[in-house]
């Protein structure tokens, strides 16, 4: 039977296994910031350093490893290849030697400064995008006790007032940790201004059963609801199609402890995370800056954002009035320089962010019509990597051309 025949039956299968009843995937907890990997928190140096490994993390761990994977394929493919190269290697020449002249025509002869960075964001982008649309990327992970995941996020917050306490003076933080040994009912013990180990299980203990009696996301058990903070799925150990309310007013046949258990994906696509996303953009725009410095000189580039440090600003407002304006000028050019770093940040995370809700939502609402998504969403995700590599590449251009047309000052030194 030809390959074709297989990938048609494999299709098929997977639509029909989209409308079996009983094959119900657990819903994962969808929020803004990469979820911790549940008992990371206490790893040695990730711990201690990053406050435990985010999925989002490992998910761009894993895309540079790809990265450099590839990298070291195609530089061993470059030694052994023919003067025609085929197959893989001949592809990526197709497709390197293809963006490179598209960047020389932005660049110029600037373009050897330029494309690797150009390139480079670009692939990492990509297949940390593309890594999100692998089956059971996102989808399959650690099972999490909901009010043990509130309940840490509570934590946080405690350590936090702890430490605004902290330098508010020492009556004020000793009324704090009053204040929350009579909230808690327990002893507070500190260690360096932060909670003991055994306080911190006794505070957890204390809220999870708080959060656990509030029933957080309560579910009929004959299907898929939404509550106030998460998708989660009901039990199966009951079949009220109309309840009646138990003595706290809520229907009998609600699940608890359904509610109660969420999904923690192992991975999450990178430029789903704000963190992941903003350091690109600083990345991106600290380079820029570089090239802007290299090529003009200090003095030159800090001109176009400060124009009274150029030399003869004075006698070129003497002769043109207007031009006392341009500090002013300069000065929305700052802003609009550090705005880009707003702009790069959010503009990958919108998009990136909201293909993953959309393809999540679609898989529990009409399976079928999700394959169409993931086309889409394939598509988004390599138009956005080209857009945030084209941009950069834009940006450098402007960053190493002079207001006088004198973009070889600084380059003439070095």
């Amino acid at each position: 039977m030809k390959k074709r025949y297989f990938i048609i039956l494999f299709v098929i299968g997977l639509v029909a296994l989209s409308f079996v009843p009983f094959i119900q995937p657990v819903r994962p907890f969808i929020q803004l910031p990469g979820e911790i990997w549940p008992g990371s928190q206490n790893w040695p140096v990730i711990g201690t350093l990053l406050g435990g490994m985010t999925n989002t993390f490992a998910s761009a761990v894993m895309a540079w490893l790809v990265v450099i994977i590839l990298a070291l394929a195609l530089r061993s493919g470059s030694r052994t290849a023919d003067e025609v190269p085929t197959g893989f290697y001949n592809f990526f020449e197709m497709v390197i030697e293809g963006a490179y002249n598209f960047a020389e025509n932005i660049a110029g002869p600037k373009v050897k400064d330029f494309f690797p960075w150009f390139m480079s964001f670009i692939m990492i982008i990509l297949i940390t995008n593309w890594m999100g649309l692998i089956p059971g990327w996102d989808s399959i992970g650690f099972w999490e006790y909901k009010p043990h995941f509130y309940a840490e996020k509570e934590i946080k917050v405690i350590e936090d007032e702890l430490a605004t306490a902290e330098t508010a003076g020492e009556q004020a933080f000793a009324d704090y940790v009053a204040g929350l040994e009579t909230r808690y009912g327990v002893a507070v013990e500190l260690e360096d201004g932060h909670l003991s180990h055994e306080t911190e299980e006794e505070i957890l203990h204390v809220l999870e059963h708080e959060f656990d009696e509030q029933n957080l996301g309560d579910l009929r058990v004959d299907g898929l609801f939404f509550d106030d903070t998460m998708l989660v799925r009901a039990s199966a150990n009951a079949t009220n199609d109309e309840p009646e309310a138990d003595e706290k007013g809520r229907p009998v046949g609600y699940s608890s402890e359904a509610a109660d258990w969420t999904i923690v994906p192992v991975f999450r696509p990178g430029a789903t995370d704000l963190n992941y996303t903003l350091a690109f953009a600083l990345i991106a725009m600290v380079m820029v800056q570089y090239y802007g410095f290299k090529y003009l000189g200090a003095r030159s580039y800090l001109s176009k954002f400060f124009p009274f440090i150029a030399k003869g600003f004075g006698q070129e407002v003497a002769k043109n009035p207007i031009k006392a304006i341009d500090p002013v000028v300069g000065f929305l050019e700052l802003i609009s320089e550090i705005s880009k770093i707003i702009s790069f940040a959010f503009r990958l995370l919108g998009n990136l962010f909201a293909g993953m809700v959309l393809l999540f939502v679609m898989a529990f609402l009409l399976p079928i019509a999700n394959m169409a998504f993931f086309g889409l969403e394939f598509f988004v995700g390599l138009i956005q990597a080209a857009v945030f590599g084209l941009l950069m590449l834009i940006f450098m251009v402007g960053a190493t051309e002079s207001h006088h047309g004198d973009d070889e000052h600084g380059h003439e030194h070095h």
